[in-house]
């Protein structure tokens, strides 16, 4: 029987992880669902047993295996469709992997601005876009659910993570949401610890909103994968400016591995990247991820407003940065990877479906 087994180490990996995982299990495929600990001793046994390929969606878990003497192979998907922070093929993990699946053509312009001589890439998607599509849901019973009026527009606001690093960060800018009415906050999964504070709520299927994305009229976020995500299913977002983001350039990278891409090219980025100028710029390329209206944390109020009353004022800019961010979401990404991937473990070969 053929094996392939789902390796994860955090909520965010782990949802994306785990549909292909039962995919594979549909099919008839021997399979487990692996976590990899901080810490090598609990990993022993695991390692022990684990598959000749792995399907991996963050690079901590793939770090973590190297240090096992782990002789397989990576297959690796990724965990958000946000451009705009530089961890995408920034260590060596990426560029060791197997096989690579884009989720969008951006990410592909990505790997060729700092290593145009990879090979092992094909256009995969977004894995967690396929529940985000085919997902019926209830309105008014989710409205009841939370305490939202159904007749007024929803608004969501999920910020990307960061709130414990710094109070600019994340979801302490939920503070800027104060009055909006029909508000439903939803923080980063490492930032759930501060949700009590802010009257956020924790989703019942952690990293996974795709339930609150899907019934909501605005998308309020910043740098966060939400974005691309709102994007691709059309949904009207609203983008903060910030004077920084986490994970972005011009910030300095705290990881201690250091980086796979050549030091001039992160010099350029760090010196050359100005927030103030250009808020949107996307890692490595000349590029600005501005996918609707854009707005400083306080003049929020004011452009979730127009945002309602102009809700198709950017409808170009979404469908062009949806396309681009979760490459064919039309609700089969999953069995389309499993392809690929089943293809890859028969024949070697990296075949484009």
């Amino acid at each position: 029987m053929k094996r392939i087994d789902f390796i994860w180490t955090s909520f965010k990996d782990f949802a994306c992880v785990k549909p292909i995982y039962d995919y594979f299990l549909s099919l008839g495929w021997e399979c487990d669902l692996v976590k990899i600990h901080k810490h090598k001793f609990r990993n022993v046994k695991n390692i022990k047993n684990l598959a000749p390929y792995v399907v991996a969606a963050y690079d901590i878990p793939i770090r973590r295996l190297e240090k096992l003497d782990w002789s397989g192979k990576i297959i690796y998907v990724d965990h958000g469709v946000g451009p705009i922070k530089y961890y995408a093929y920034r260590y060596k993990y990426f560029h060791d992997c197997a096989l690579l699946f884009y989720q969008g053509e951006v990410f592909k312009r990505k790997m060729e601005a700092v290593n145009p001589s990879f090979k092992n890439g094909l256009m995969g998607g977004f894995v967690k876009m396929d529940e985000l599509i085919n997902l019926k849901v209830d309105r008014l019973t989710f409205c009841q659910k939370y305490n939202l009026d159904p007749d007024k527009p929803i608004i969501l606001f999920a910020p990307t993570w960061g709130g414990k690093d710094s109070k600019h960060w994340g979801i302490r800018n939920a503070k800027y949401l104060r009055g909006v009415q029909n508000l439903i906050i939803a923080p980063h999964s490492s930032d759930y610890k501060y949700a009590k504070r802010f009257n956020a709520i924790v989703p019942e299927i952690k990293s996974n909103i795709n339930e609150i994305i899907k019934v909501s009229d605005i998308i309020v976020s910043d740098v966060s994968s939400i974005i691309g995500e709102a994007a691709a299913i059309n949904k009207p977002v609203v983008q903060l400016i910030l004077s920084s983001y986490p994970g972005c350039f011009p910030n300095y990278d705290k990881r201690k591995e250091g980086s796979w891409v050549h030091s001039d090219i992160i010099d350029y980025e760090e010196k050359n990247t100005d927030r103030s100028t250009r808020p949107f710029k996307i890692a490595y390329l000349d590029e600005d991820w501005v996918v609707g209206h854009t707005t400083k944390p306080e003049n929020l109020l004011t452009t979730i407003s127009d945002a309602i009353q102009h809700p198709d004022k950017y409808i170009k800019e979404r469908k062009y940065w949806g396309e681009q961010c979760c490459w064919k979401a039309d609700g089969k990404t999953i069995p389309r990877i499993a392809e690929m991937i089943k293809i890859f473990i028969d024949t070697g070969k990296r075949v484009q479906i």
